[in-house]
């Protein structure tokens, strides 16, 4: 019994050195520093509910590294010690609100140099494929990622005698279990951070509803079918766009492979194609992997919810290859049509039309005066030239959850996540260029592609891409004269307020 508790102190005592010696404070902005205590919290909790044999290995290769090593090393450590952290850092590795140290460290995740020794790749799992006289598969692998290895194959087709390249997506040894380990883990974890958040008298986020549709998605890893299938309907999705590559399948596909062709290039971060390349394939990005699901007329559009870079390389014909659909969301209709409510609402300045918006997507209700004030701050936004697109409505959307606690559901969680990423990938391709430019200029070319086929619909209708109906149209021309008075009721207000504050 006392060896069980010195044993237990002794590991405690472990993971404090360990969480200390990543400087938290180094890790989230100024502005976040309320939330420094949180964290700590919770890498203290995750660490020590790791299996002992986990946590003792976590802790030798921290021991390893140089004593001055940088905060930013010990963090890319112990990110790719564990899957869901890898994850988790390949998500954030682009986020401008981190520091420059700490993102360039966090890259280094989104596409690894394989540490996987070829004796210690399962053998069960290739010994049919290799015996197998038209295929030569490779030894080393190509790439490794949080949870799978890529090795490279030729295939000498026996009808034809044409040689194709393809790679082979098998999971790293022992992946499975240590992935299913640490998400048991996040299962517990949201409830604790609730409450964490209440001690440390912070509002109270949503975090286990959030960390558990996070930890049903991450599930989705390790399941290879999934991406098959996500593979080939995404090909199918972007069949009509010629500047996007979406790796097809091959025949050798099953529950523990997936076998798909073998596309060159480099990440579209890593490009050197000048700024006018740049600024093309960054408008590619964000039409193919935002606007075009967005603008989607079916009742449930895909998106890929992991577009880091390590998942997007620029081909030498300056094509986007979009990788790794294993991890992939659905956006419904109706939730996208409420987004766009929230935009006509803050063209008319109606803050009642945005906060109804809101509470429809919600999937827990706040305080109504909360919300109002969330609300009014952003419309003062509008008022002093903010424009009211794409990106203010994700804005607003934010500092609701942050000031209200009001929890939405996950696939839109999952969407803003994906936008997130996207955006610090985009921003490191080229300085200059904007969601809510492409987001309108494609919005627009879908209400002229739509335009006929409004000649002959009911007013009240919203079956199109761009999720606007007849009336709605209406209704935007109809208030102008009204939102000029409320225009000019506010602007007298925040002056009025202004002048209170001085």
């Amino acid at each position: 019994m006392v060896d069980s508790l010195l044993e237990i102190q002794s590991m405690k005592a472990g993971v404090c050195a360990l969480v200390e010696s990543l400087d938290v404070d180094q890790i989230l902005p100024g502005r976040y520093a309320a939330y420094r205590p949180l964290l700590v919290d919770g890498l203290c909790y995750f660490l020590e509910k790791v299996p002992p044999h986990h946590l003792e290995e976590i802790i030798e290769e921290q021991l390893e590294l140089h004593p001055e090593c940088s905060f930013a090393d010990r963090v890319l450590t112990l990110f790719h010690s564990c899957p869901t952290l890898h994850k988790l850092g390949q998500i954030v590795s682009r986020d401008r609100r981190l520091s420059s140290e700490l993102r360039g460290r966090l890259q280094r995740l989104e596409s690894l140099q394989p540490t996987t020794h070829p004796r210690d790749i399962p053998k069960g799992v290739l010994c049919e494929l290799r015996r197998n006289p038209d295929l030569e598969i490779a030894d080393q692998p190509l790439a490794e990622a949080s949870v799978a290895l890529v090795l490279p194959f030729t295939w000498r087709k026996p009808d034809s005698g044409e040689t194709r390249e393809g790679v082979l997506k098998i999971l790293k040894p022992g992946v499975n279990d240590r992935l299913m380990g640490e998400l048991d883990i996040w299962a517990d974890l949201g409830v604790f951070l609730e409450e964490r958040c209440e001690h440390h008298g912070l509002p109270v986020l949503d975090f286990k509803e959030t960390l558990d549709s996070v930890r049903r998605l991450l599930q989705q890893e390790v399941h290879f079918e999934l991406e098959q299938k996500h593979l080939a309907e995404a090909a199918d999705f972007y069949a009509d766009n010629p500047a996007v590559v979406i790796p097809g399948l091959l025949p050798f596909c099953s529950s523990q492979v997936t076998a798909m062709e073998r596309v060159y290039g480099v990440k579209v971060t890593d490009t050197d194609i000048g700024s006018s390349g740049c600024s093309m394939l960054a408008n590619t990005l964000l039409n193919a992997l935002v606007a075009k699901p967005f603008w989607d007329t079916s009742e449930a559009s895909r998106f890929h919810a992991d577009p880091h870079a390590g998942n997007l390389f620029c081909t030498p014909e300056r094509r986007l290859a979009i990788f790794d659909w294993t991890l992939v969301g659905y956006l419904d209709k109706s939730q996208r049509t409420d987004l766009v409510q929230m935009i006509l609402g803050a063209l008319t300045l109606n803050e009642t039309r945005i906060c109804r918006a809101v509470s429809r997507l919600g999937r827990t209700q706040p305080d109504e005066s909360r919300l109002r004030a969330c609300v009014s701050d952003s419309l003062r936004e509008v008022r002093k030239g903010s424009f009211p697109g794409f990106d203010w409505s994700q804005r607003l959307l934010d500092g609701i959850a942050l000031s209200t606690g009001m929890g939405f559901a996950d696939n839109l969680l999952l969407f803003r996540k994906a936008i997130l990423t996207l955006s610090g990938v985009v921003a490191d391709i080229t300085p200059d260029h904007s969601l809510d430019r492409v987001m309108l200029s494609t919005g627009l070319s879908q209400f002229s592609r739509e335009f006929p086929a409004r000649t002959l619909a009911v007013p009240d209708s919203r079956s199109f891409g761009t999720h606007v109906s007849n009336a709605d149209l209406v209704g935007l021309w109809s208030a102008w004269p009204s939102t000029a008075v409320a225009y000019w009721l506010g602007f007298w207000r925040d002056c009025i307020d202004e002048f209170g504050d001085d």
